[in-house]
């Protein structure tokens, strides 16, 4: 990297790669002499390269076996690489394997005072933190017990309300946004949200696209050790899920379209898109436009559709007019879409073709100007 790069980048990995050994005597005694292994290898990791720039959390999307949790390792220190290089820019807190500072003959309390005193924190800081993770974790009096005596919901909420209790510069998380039960849940996704809002980075490793979708507005897809190039959160979810579009093969949007839109907050938007009817059907024209709120997702601000457009074969403009628009500076998902309308009770809505997050292809809307009176703010922390 660059001297530049250093100071925008939190963390960073290049060519890495991880072969874990198919042991045997004769290995164990190769690797303790620094010698080359023998017979069967696995290799889990090959060629991973990645960055997570400073104040962002990328996500990497991968089915199991994919190798997510040894790459979230080797970057956490855990494992060692095979080969590359990584590098850091901040303190880390590794949000997997949880409650591997302690064994579960420690109170809730002891196991707390243990992982303070390997992060160093000062003796004077530990009261205050102490009551915050004993009110988090609502674990109440159990706090005061071994953790052989907590159920596995007890003991992950210990693990989480202590991993976040101290501000880290970086988080690597691994599908833990999903302990407990949704009351609990949504009690990390406020913490997990609050620490992003004040600066800090890390990376997501999960199946779960809706989580990365919450968290993250970049991510990776990891397949048999494999890491693609980097893309938007919602292009990669559909990529991911091999999310099927509509054929457009009756009715479509022009290639000419432009992807990015301008309008002004509190002022008449007038949005133009042209289209091609193919095949004779009546056509109108849907829309929403939505915003990512980080440890929240994709929030829907404006939805509506317009009425009949065309129906006859040729190339037409469309226009998507919204009055006083009621939005605030910033930038949103603008998605669209060419359904044909229901012309009866008992008759369902065929989509033509769709610009969307959903689909992978969806155009962007820039609001510029001053905020208005009722307009939707950009950000609600």
């Amino acid at each position: 990297m660059s001297r530049s790069d250093t100071r925008t980048v939190a963390l960073f990995c290049k060519d890495v790669a991880k072969t874990f050994v198919i042991e045997n005597e004769k290995n164990v005694w190769r690797l303790m002499l620094g010698l080359p292994v023998v017979g069967k290898t696995f290799k889990a990791l090959r060629d991973v390269s990645m960055a997570v720039p400073k104040g962002k959390i990328v996500a990497i999307l991968g089915h199991n076996g994919a190798g997510k949790s040894t790459l979230l390792r080797i970057l956490g220190g855990v494992y060692q690489p095979t080969e590359g290089v990584i590098s850091s820019d901040g303190t880390i807190s590794g949000l997997f394997e949880m409650g591997g500072t302690g064994g579960r003959q420690l109170t809730g309390r002891a196991y707390a005072l243990r992982y303070f005193s390997l992060m160093g924190v000062p003796k004077k800081e530990r009261k205050a933190l102490l009551e915050d993770i004993r009110d988090f974790s609502e674990l109440g009096d159990n706090f005061e017990r071994p953790i052989y005596t907590y159920s596995t919901g007890m003991g992950a909420r210990l693990y989480f309300a202590t991993a976040t209790a101290l501000r880290h510069d970086i988080y690597l998380i691994d599908e833990l946004l999903s302990v407990g039960d949704e009351h609990f849940q949504a009690k990390c996704w406020v913490r997990m949200r609050g620490l992003l809002l004040n600066g800090a980075s890390g990376v997501l490793v999960t199946h779960d696209w809706v989580s990365a979708l919450k968290l993250c507005e970049q991510s990776h897809i990891l397949s048999r050790g494999h890491l693609s190039a980097p893309g938007p959160t919602d292009e990669m979810v559909v990529k991911y899920l091999d999310l099927p579009r509509p054929s457009g093969e009756k009715v479509h949007f022009s290639a000419t379209n432009p992807t990015l839109y301008h309008a002004t907050s509190g002022e008449d938007a007038r949005l133009q898109f042209n289209m091609q009817i193919v095949e004779e059907t009546p056509v109108s024209l849907v829309y929403s436009i939505e915003m990512l709120r980080v440890g929240i997702g994709w929030e829907v601000l404006l939805l509506g559709s317009s009425p009949l457009q065309a129906h006859l074969p040729g190339i037409y403009q469309v226009e998507l007019s919204i009055d006083t628009l009621p939005l605030a500076p910033g930038e949103y998902s603008l998605n669209v879409g060419l359904i044909k309308p229901k012309g009866g009770a008992n008759e369902e809505t065929e989509a033509f073709d769709a610009r969307g997050w959903t689909t992978g292809n969806g155009y962007r809307l820039v609001v510029n100007g001053a905020p208005t009176g009722g307009a939707a703010p950009p950000y609600c922390p």
